[in-house]
């Protein structure tokens, strides 16, 4: 799986969590496709655990996988999930797609493509269906029936083990392709954590942030949207992404960011948005933003625009680009 930082930190991580030295494994920098074989063959060989990435997959937190758990979490259905999945899968492993197909019998098969084909394939296929399968199992709202799943993973001497993880004995191994099936039951079946508002936030953001590196961050300045004029904690935006206060304060914290300096540039970048718009008095603004005084978010603006928001609401638009207000909507300050 080709990686990008946050998923090399997930998987060493979670290593650590399975009693792998990561460290003794001598597999630096983990920055590539080999570096990432080489890392799982060592890993295998020293726990004895051909089933070990799947393991991984399987019990790594949701929150681990950033945008595409964010997004999947806050979708209505289990099919509404894997669809968004699809699409933003590649920002946490570029190379490794999903193809969602229709069977004639009405089944939904979602296949794990690697394209390119790149070193450790079959250990990147059994990450990956660990992952979607511990989502999509807690996050549904009824248990799911998973007709059949299919795994690149030769024949193995004993399927208990697989059975046991996989939770199935509908077993198919050395497959062309690692995949998963749903009845259209399962494909229906919807989240306990959908969230229509979050959702449109994050897809929002999402389109509109590219840098596969801040998909915490994306995450973090959606929650914080959401819950505007309130003031939100980070006590509790951190469970809402299936982390801990303190996991999320060190993510935050290698980002190079904290989450009082995201809460004030998500008010900033909305405060700048209202007033450009030149429909609310400053008044209305500041309490949009999360203001309870008028004279806060004064002080505010100017510490980030160095003048007068009502200044600025003269020289035209707050976030840079000179426009006038149509004179019937500007109203009073």
């Amino acid at each position: 799986m080709p990686l990008v930082p946050t998923t090399a930190q997930a998987i060493t991580e979670m290593l650590g969590r399975f009693g792998v030295d990561v460290a003794a494994l001598k597999v630096s920098p983990l920055d590539d496709d080999p570096a990432l074989a080489v890392l799982w063959t060592r890993a295998i060989a020293r726990t004895g655990r051909r089933t070990l990435p799947l393991e991984v997959g399987l019990k790594m937190p949701l929150g681990m996988m950033a945008v595409v758990d964010y997004l999947a979490a806050a979708s209505a259905t289990v099919g509404a999930a894997l669809t968004v999945a699809q699409r933003v899968f590649p920002l946490v492993a570029p190379g490794v797609q999903l193809l969602l197909e229709r069977l004639p019998s009405g089944v939904r098969r979602v296949v794990i493509v690697n394209q390119p084909p790149f070193p450790g394939e079959l250990e990147s296929d059994l990450l990956v269906l660990g992952i979607l399968l511990a989502r999509m199992r807690t996050l549904a709202s009824r248990p799911l029936e998973l007709p059949r799943l299919e795994l690149a993973e030769p024949h193995p001497e004993s399927r208990t083990r697989w059975v046991e993880l996989l939770g199935t004995s509908r077993l198919r191994f050395g497959t062309r392709r690692t995949a998963l099936h749903f009845s259209a039951s399962d494909w229906a079946t919807p989240l306990r954590s959908a969230d229509p508002r979050l959702l449109a936030t994050l897809e929002t953001l999402v389109g509109a942030e590219q840098r596969t590196g801040d998909a915490l961050l994306v995450a973090v300045r959606a929650l914080a949207m959401q819950r505007l004029p309130a003031t939100p904690t980070i006590g509790e935006v951190a469970p809402a992404l299936g982390l801990s206060v303190r996991s999320l304060q060190r993510r935050l914290a290698l980002s190079g960011t904290s989450f009082v300096e995201v809460l004030d540039e998500v008010r900033r970048n909305r405060a700048e948005q209202l007033l450009d718009e030149g429909l609310l008095t400053l008044g209305e603004i500041a309490a949009r933003v999360g203001f309870a005084e008028q004279a806060s978010f004064t002080r505010a603006w100017q510490r980030w625009r160095g003048e007068a928001p009502s200044r600025s609401r003269r020289h035209g638009s707050a976030s840079g680009t000179k426009r006038t207000p149509p004179a019937s909507k500007a109203r009073a300050r």
